[in-house]
């Protein structure tokens, strides 16, 4: 019990500062100028200490130029989503991004990567009943069609209840409405996995959504399991009331 215990501290120390950087005191010759210099990069071209022959971890790395991935690992990125979602939320926020990939370039990529996996091995998805609104009906085929924006669309809609009822968070406490805006940019890449992997299972990636939005926002903002459970439900509720209203409107004004 004591070495589970152990480790679990330690996989909750990792959660909350996962990288630590530390200045390399060896001498290195570069090789592009030729400088001699102590530390990670050369101070009079700027390249990297670890730069030399080409290996394969160059052409990797070359390979993810043409995504504008470089040091900034997506892969990394959705690995710390997954484990730690609040408190990688809270880095990027706060403007510990030299690690982070940037979020709303991550879910477009995503975005096509799930496009071309659906191309080549196409999964049967569910389809919406006809609801016999043809507003309503043309709403689920649209987003059946564009779910990356989608889920950005609905996440926006959320981003100003939670800015009322987390303002005063004791972990995280005046946030931001455009700090918001980046917690529902990874709200929606986890949604958006989740939905992709269980197409036919819609109820298990609503489940897995909601839990790992509770999980994110009691790492991001400190409130308590209640705490965080009754607000995180006031948002859900106020931001579907306003979805539902817009669609409303819409119809409403189409029909005029």
């Amino acid at each position: 019990m004591n070495k589970i215990a152990a480790r679990w501290q330690a996989f909750r120390a990792w959660q909350e500062n996962p990288i630590s950087y530390h200045m390399d005191s060896s001498e290195h010759v570069c090789n592009n100028c030729g400088h001699t210099f102590r530390g990670n990069y050369c101070p009079v071209c700027s390249q990297s200490a670890r730069h030399g022959r080409v290996s394969w971890l160059a052409i990797w790395q070359g390979i993810g130029q043409l995504w504008g991935i470089e040091s900034r690992s997506a892969i990394y990125t959705l690995w710390q989503l997954f484990l730690r979602p609040g408190y990688l939320v809270r880095d990027y926020i706060s403007g510990k991004r030299q690690v982070s990939y940037p979020p709303v370039k991550l879910l477009f990529i995503l975005a096509a990567v799930v496009a071309l996996a659906r191309y080549f091995f196409p999964i049967p998805v569910p389809e919406h009943s006809p609801i016999g609104y043809k507003y309503v009906d043309w709403a689920f085929t649209w987003i059946d069609n564009h779910q990356n924006i989608a889920e950005l669309l609905i996440g926006c809609v959320a981003i100003l209840p939670t800015w009322i009822f987390f303002r005063k968070a004791p972990r995280y406490p005046n946030h931001t409405i455009p700090e918001g805006f980046y917690l529902q940019v990874y709200l929606a890449i986890l949604s958006y996995i989740f939905y992709s992997v269980f197409a036919e299972l819609d109820s298990i990636a609503s489940a897995l959504t909601a839990v790992y939005s509770f999980m994110a926002y009691k790492q991001l903002f400190g409130y308590g399991y209640w705490g965080t459970l009754w607000r995180l439900i006031i948002c859900a509720v106020l931001g579907i009331t306003t979805l539902v209203l817009i669609a409303l409107m819409g119809a409403l004004i189409s029909t005029i």
